[in-house]
């Protein structure tokens, strides 16, 4: 629950619901969306991701109340790299979830969470098909770690595991929801997309109750629509926003924009149910 009520307090007295996900791609990854030119030769790939995110922190914080780092984007950043970056959002006054989608039997689930905890992020996300999640959540308290589940994906091929497959006659990612509840995870992923119904959402919510977070990522570069995530999501929601924040001509001003346009939401669904 630490990890649930430092969410609740960060959202509430910052204003904001925004998270920014930090995706840094190198140059020679692909064309577009990658770090600037900039940063290389000043040491290795690794030094060059992080003076990108660290650089960014600076940026967005005003803004945020989270950053999400994908693990996909980080790989070969040492102990002290991660202990950097998680040190300059804690002092930033922002929580850091690391994105690494966890799935995996006891022993390697344990290694993980160490090195998470070691590394200084206040959550993860998690996979729950290995069917373990009741154990990864237990384990992740143990080490004060937050877990956000994996519970509805964006991308259109995700349909037929989360929405056509069933679980005891129910669609799994109702099931999943289910188990969230159950086992106290801190909460839930749902991906905003055109496959993703307002009734999911309220499905979702429904099931977990308020006291727990519901991640939406989705929007901007995937153009997922946050007026959906806001109306139907309930209180206690995160927003994450990547690419079209952290690759813009002016990080901060459309960070702003974003936080502004999420609360201008939230403001038009207040007076609407007065």
């Amino acid at each position: 629950m630490k990890a649930f009520k430092e969410i609740v307090k960060a959202i509430k007295e910052k204003e904001s619901m925004l998270c920014v996900g930090f995706d840094p791609a190198l140059p020679a990854q692909r064309e577009k969306n990658a770090i600037s030119s900039k940063y290389l030769g000043l040491g290795d790939d690794a030094t060059a991701r992080l003076n990108f995110c660290l650089d960014l922190i600076d940026e967005v914080f005003e803004s945020c109340v989270a950053i999400k780092v994908n693990e996909q984007y980080v790989k070969g950043f040492s102990l002290n790299q991660h202990k950097t970056l998680t040190s300059k959002a804690f002092k930033a006054g922002l929580l850091s979830i690391y994105d690494l989608k966890l799935g995996d039997i006891g022993d390697s689930v344990e290694a993980a969470l160490f090195h998470i905890k070691n590394w200084g992020y206040n959550a993860l996300t998690v996979n729950p098909f290995p069917g373990n999640l009741k154990y990864i959540i237990e384990k992740a308290e143990e080490y004060n770690l937050g877990v956000l589940t994996l519970t509805l994906m964006s991308n259109p091929e995700s349909i037929k595991y989360f929405k056509q497959s069933k679980i005891d006659g129910k669609p799994v990612y109702l099931a999943i929801a289910e188990e969230v509840k159950a086992f106290n995870g801190t909460g839930c992923i749902i991906g905003i997309s055109n496959y993703t119904t307002e009734n999911d959402i309220k499905s979702v919510r429904e099931i977990i109750g308020e006291e727990k977070i519901i991640l939406f990522p989705g929007i901007g570069a995937q153009k997922g629509d946050p007026e959906k995530a806001i109306k139907f999501g309930g209180e206690n929601i995160l927003i994450n926003v990547g690419r079209a924040i952290i690759y813009s001509e002016n990080p901060k001003k459309k960070a702003e924009e974003y936080n502004k346009l999420f609360n201008e939401i939230k403001s038009m669904k207040a007076y609407k149910l007065r």
